[in-house]
């Protein structure tokens, strides 16, 4: 006898429905209740089954009958649910800590311990909750097998307790009011240098790294997949150091770029390299004398790609040179406490050009350096919109050829250039914000001018000599630009004033392109 083949499920498809329909599988969520009581309410019981209930008889008749009424006498809890857009539409509500093994004083316990080791900046994950949660849970006397602390039970939990899965934005020992009481210290030795040596700029270099790839660390993807794969160029962890200066008054001065190159194995031209090229190699150089031409920031490679005291030197020969042996005013330029910061040659040369270094406390320059406050979150997140638009370019050319995709990482020039044009957008407020934040100098204050029309006083805001001149700057390129848009055949020195022009120019607003204005 041979095997008997299996029937398998019964063929439902184009079969129809055998007799009327019993509502077996009817759902009604609170805003459907309340649709079912009113309608009882205005009509009646039979009109309300025969409407919703269409062909229900026999007990199923009697067992709808039951339900109406029991929501009827539900009515305030249905009337509350279906009045709130978040639950108009559920079929029903669980009070928080239902079907829970853990008590909700019992769950408070382990969400304090939570508080607890935040507020000592100690990392909580998930196995790390589970373990505690486990603990808790044999101390009340459950088994193992009647409480385990799955994922549900903790994202629940998170729930509960409104917790969230937070990334780091600081590492470090110490906590925020050991930074608050370093930043008083700080800044108040600051002033007192300030005022004891009669200083009246005060500048702040910070070194940073700047990477050649922005690769995220998340992206979507299908649900359940197993492995999340990110292309790369292979070039991530590649980077150069940047180091920025900018002053109190907000001015930015040209960076200092250190890129990584390979080092010559014959002596003589490491010298060389060193001596005439700031460290690159003759066939490298062109392209960095190239680069110089075209941005402000200075070019310097090293075989690690980090700062040292050479390059201190350089850096502070380059943007303090011209004041030594003229005996100036002293300056204030706060470093990180890096020893290729204080050493003592470096140390030696900024004091011949009058230029007194002042170290920021290590470990709290998150608090007490005004770049790190204020000037570098800003510029980071412009170099990953820069490296997007690059992805998005990459993505473009390879749609329109045939090849497979290759991720190119960026060259040595788009690096330069995408950095240099962060800096340069950088807000001059920013600048100024990140000396305000660090207490090292007073926010700017409005000064009170009187207006004469009604006698009454008005807040203005102060200028500086450099605002000053940036106002000037910015009405002689806007002075220019309305001669060439009017096609004026003056120049602007015809004029007696740059109001002048400004005013002339009026009459010919009908005749400006604007279409060409960007």
């Amino acid at each position: 006898m041979g095997h008997t083949k299996a029937t398998g499920r019964p063929v439902v498809k184009h079969n129809g429905r055998k007799g009327p329909p019993q509502h077996q599988r009817l759902y009604f969520s609170y805003a459907k209740k309340l649709h079912v009581i009113n309608w009882r309410k205005e009509h009646s019981m039979e009109a309300t089954l025969d409407y919703f209930f269409k062909g229900v008889q026999g007990s199923e008749r009697m067992t709808a009958w039951k339900k109406i009424l029991r929501w009827e006498k539900c009515r305030p809890h249905i009337t509350a649910m279906a009045s709130q857009p978040s639950s108009a539409n559920m079929l029903n509500t669980r009070a928080m800590g239902t079907a829970t093994t853990l008590q909700m004083h019992d769950e408070e316990q382990i969400a304090l311990w939570v508080q607890n080791l935040r507020s000592e900046g100690i990392p909580v994950n998930r196995l790390l909750l589970k373990c505690k949660a486990m603990e808790v849970a044999q101390d009340l006397g459950f088994l193992p097998s009647q409480f385990k602390a799955s994922s549900t039970w903790i994202s629940g939990f998170i729930k509960r307790w409104k917790l969230s899965w937070r990334a780091k934005t600081r590492s470090g020992q110490s906590n925020h009011a050991q930074g608050e009481a370093t930043l008083a210290e700080f800044s108040q030795r600051i002033r007192q240098v300030v005022l004891e040596n009669d200083i009246d700029d005060i500048y702040n270099a910070d070194q940073t790294g700047i990477n050649f790839e922005y690769i995220p660390k998340h992206t979507f993807d299908a649900r359940g997949a197993k492995t999340v794969w990110i292309r790369c160029s292979g070039h991530d962890k590649d980077r150069m150091t940047a180091m920025l200066l900018a002053d109190t008054k907000g001015t930015k001065y040209p960076m200092f770029l250190v890129l990584k190159t390979s080092k010559s194995t014959v002596k003589k031209n490491v010298q060389e390299n060193l001596t005439r090229r700031n460290g690159f190699g003759p066939r490298v150089w062109p392209e960095i004398v190239e680069l110089h031409e075209r941005h402000a920031s200075r070019l310097y490679a090293n075989p690690t790609a980090w700062w040292n005291s050479d390059i201190s030197i350089a850096f502070l020969e380059y943007h303090f040179g011209h004041r030594k042996g003229k005996n100036l005013k002293k300056v204030l330029l706060l470093w990180d406490d890096f020893s290729a910061h204080f050493g003592d040659e470096v140390v030696a040369y900024a004091s011949s050009c009058d230029v007194m270094l002042e170290k920021i406390p290590p470990t709290f320059t998150w608090i007490c350096q005004p770049a790190d406050v204020s000037w570098m979150k800003p510029m980071k997140a412009a170099m990953r919109k820069r490296w997007v638009s690059y992805l998005r370019a990459e993505i473009k050319h390879h749609s329109s050829s045939q090849d497979g995709f290759r991720l190119l990482p960026p060259t040595r020039s788009d690096l330069v250039e995408w950095v240099n044009d962060a800096w340069e957008n950088l807000p001059r407020a920013t600048v100024i914000n990140g000396f305000v934040k660090c207490n090292i100098i007073d926010p700017p204050v409005n000064t009170p001018a009187t207006n004469a029309d009604d006698g009454t006083t008005s807040s203005t805001p102060t200028s500086t000599p450099t605002q000053a001149n940036a106002t000037t700057d910015s009405k002689e390129f806007l002075a220019t630009l309305l001669l060439q848009m009017t096609n004026r055949e003056f120049e602007v020195h015809e004029l007696e004033s740059i109001d002048d022009i400004v005013q002339t120019t009026e009459t010919d607003a009908d005749d400006i392109p604007l279409d060409g204005l960007v």
